[in-house]
This record gives C-alpha cells, sequence and structure tokens, in this order.
C-alpha cells in the first residue's frame, strides 16, 4: 500500500502518472483512493472517469464558527465523507475531487475535502494524490497525507528551477520520501549533473509518447487507449518501484 502525492510544474504530465499508477495498483487489487486536489481539469480524464460535474462535496458540510474560521458543521470521519461522496472509477477506484475553478472551489467543501487529506486512514487503502501545479500547495500542507512524493518535470531549465523549490518538502516533511521523475523526453537529458546536485533520487525516465499526447487531447486514459505503448510499461515500472518504496517503510 502507498501514499502518494504527485508535485510539479503546470503541464509535467502529472496527472497522466496519478491515473495510470491508480489504475495499475487497482488492478492489482488494491482499494485506491485517488484525490483529485488540483483545481483544473486533468485527473478524472486520466483515471477513465471522463467529464464531471466539478462542484466537489457538498457545501453544507462546512461553516464558519466565530474565532474558529471554517469547519465541519458535525463531527464526521474521513471515512465516512469518502463512503458517501467518492465516486467509483475504473478497477474499483474510489475517487474524490477538491472542485474546479472558476467557481466551485468554495469554504464549506474545501474544509471537508481537507479532513479527508488530513485524516483518511482506512486500514489497507493505498491513497495517489494529484495536487496542482506549482508549489503553493505542497507547501501548504495539502500533501500531508503521503509518505511518498513524486516531483514530475520535463527536462528543461525552468522545470528544474520548480524542482529545486519543490526539493524543499523534504525540510517541512521530513517523514517523508521525494524522488524525481521526467516525463516527456525528447533526446538526451542533459539536465542530469543538476538533478545530481540536488540529492534527490530520479525515480522514473519516460520519454514523450505521442500516443499518450493523443489520448490527452481526446480526454481519455491512456491506460485505456494506448495500453502497451513505452510510457505506460515505464510508469509501470515506476509503480512497481513506489511499491518497493513503501514496503521499505513498513519494514523500518
Amino acid at each position: 500500500m502507498i501514499r502518494l502525492a504527485l508535485v510539479g510544474k503546470g503541464g509535467s504530465g502529472k496527472s497522466v502518472i496519478a491515473g495510470t499508477v491508480a489504475r495499475l495498483l487497482a488492478r492489482d487489487r488494491q482499494r485506491v483512493l485517488a484525490l483529485d486536489i488540483d483545481t483544473l481539469p486533468g485527473l478524472a480524464f486520466s483515471i477513465g472517469l471522463g467529464r464531471i460535474p466539478d462542484a466537489g462535496m457538498p457545501e453544507e458540510l462546512g461553516q464558519r464558527r466565530e474565532g474558529q474560521g471554517w469547519v465541519l458543521r458535525e463531527d464526521i470521519s474521513a471515512e465516512a465523507l469518502v463512503d458517501r461522496y467518492a465516486l467509483d472509477g475504473p478497477d474499483g477506484i474510489r475517487f474524490l475531487q477538491l472542485g474546479k475553478l472558476p467557481g466551485h472551489v468554495r469554504p464549506g467543501s474545501t474544509v471537508a475535502f481537507r479532513h479527508v487529506v488530513d485524516s483518511f486512514h482506512a486500514p489497507g487503502w493505498s491513497i495517489v494524490g494529484d495536487l496542482a501545479a506549482g508549489t503553493r500547495q505542497g507547501f501548504a500542507g495539502w500533501a500531508g497525507f503521503a509518505s511518498l512524493v513524486a516531483i514530475v518535470a520535463e527536462p528543461t531549465e525552468a522545470a528544474f528551477l520548480s524542482m529545486r523549490r519543490l526539493a524543499g518538502l523534504a525540510e517541512t516533511m521530513p517523514a517523508i520520501r521525494i524522488g524525481i521523475v521526467l516525463n516527456k523526453i525528447r533526446g538526451e537529458v542533459g539536465i542530469r549533473t543538476k538533478l545530481a546536485d540536488l540529492g534527490i533520487p530520479v525515480w522514473a525516465e519516460i520519454p514523450y509518447d505521442e500516443s499518450v499526447a493523443v489520448a490527452e487531447r481526446e480526454g481519455v486514459a491512456p491506460i485505456d487507449v494506448a495500453p502497451e505503448c513505452q510510457a505506460m510499461a515505464l510508469i509501470a515500472g515506476l509503480t512497481t518501484r513506489l511499491c518497493g518504496l513503501a514496503r521499505e517503510e513498513v519494514v523500518v
């Protein structure tokens, strides 16, 4: 069982990797909760749910209290929220989303979603969370559920600056293990020397794959329409590695 957060620069392919990892875990007979923490569309398509309502959980779950700000209206467990409001996805995945901009990221539903992020500890479940692009969510605690954080990035100078910033999560979350997933590689990766200086392991290197790009344009899950492509094979290898890292944590 793994608890994985994916972070990175916009356009890096986080959602495709998150959705594919979630599907592969579920096919391995794991119970999987996929958390769409990004306020822009992505994970639902990559998992294979397609276009779904983007309202998140009901606004009435939260209320504003004097001196406390927004809190849950009633004492309810994160597990109960998932049971009531998560959608059923392909391969048995349960899917829960924060809500989408513009207009559907509301304080009442957000406080309920954050309760799930912080408190869902049902035994035997893997969690895969797709965070919003950039660094803000990661440093605001939205990856707090995770024991593994994958920084997904294209091998560019701009992406390297984002990776260097996100590497700081190791200081704010000392219990996590962080790795880099280089994605959409075209040719030689000249940034490897700089990555070595970061001191963060590279968990996977995934080439640009036109079949994945086509799936993204069409709003379908690459694992459904191009299961034999090279990118899917390498994400499968990444998933195996992540499961190995999670097992090491249990042993320790």
